[in-house]
């Protein structure tokens, strides 16, 4: 019985979605668990991809990134917030662990705003400078890596709608 518990516990750990975190973290503080929100991939570009956690709902743009841990996502990832229409948008840090990089898209497509934002900063003004219909988030620094300025094309799938 003890060997083939520990051969269960060896295959567990050495399976790939044991060495997923996104895949394996249960994180208490959040309402929606990344495992479970929709996944699309979006285009920076035209040149690099990357996995989008989908924010089509209030409540999910509200909650957002917030007790997201540095091992909970990759620069692979991004989280695009989705909106009806577009607007003017401002985003801030509260309950984020993470120091992340925004960028304010309009529905055409074209990067209008970037920022790099602090965690837990609740005082800064990270507004579009222009409306906008998305803002995609990632791991601070990315965007100056892939030289997304202003401007810069971010291609979101033409099924990416929002719920509310």
């Amino acid at each position: 019985m003890v060997m083939l518990q520990s051969l269960l516990l060896a295959m567990a750990i050495h399976s790939p979605a044991a060495q997923d975190p996104v895949d394996q973290q249960y994180n208490a503080y959040r309402q929606f668990q990344l495992k479970d929100l929709q996944r699309v991939k979006i285009k920076i570009n035209d040149k690099h991809e990357l996995n989008a956690w989908v924010m089509d709902t209030n409540a999910k743009r509200q909650e957002g990134m917030m007790f997201l841990k540095e091992k909970d996502f990759t620069e692979a990832d991004a989280m695009v917030f989705v909106f009806k229409e577009e607007q003017y948008l401002r985003f801030w840090m509260r309950n984020t662990y993470v120091p992340l990089d925004i960028a304010y898209v309009t529905k055409t497509g074209k990067a209008n705003s970037i920022y790099t934002m602090k965690a837990f900063d609740e005082t800064t003004d990270f507004s579009s400078a222009e409306e906008s219909m998305y803002a995609v988030e990632v791991k601070a620094g990315l965007w100056k890596k892939l030289k997304v300025i202003p401007g810069s094309k971010i291609e979101i799938p033409d099924t990416v709608k929002a719920k509310d």
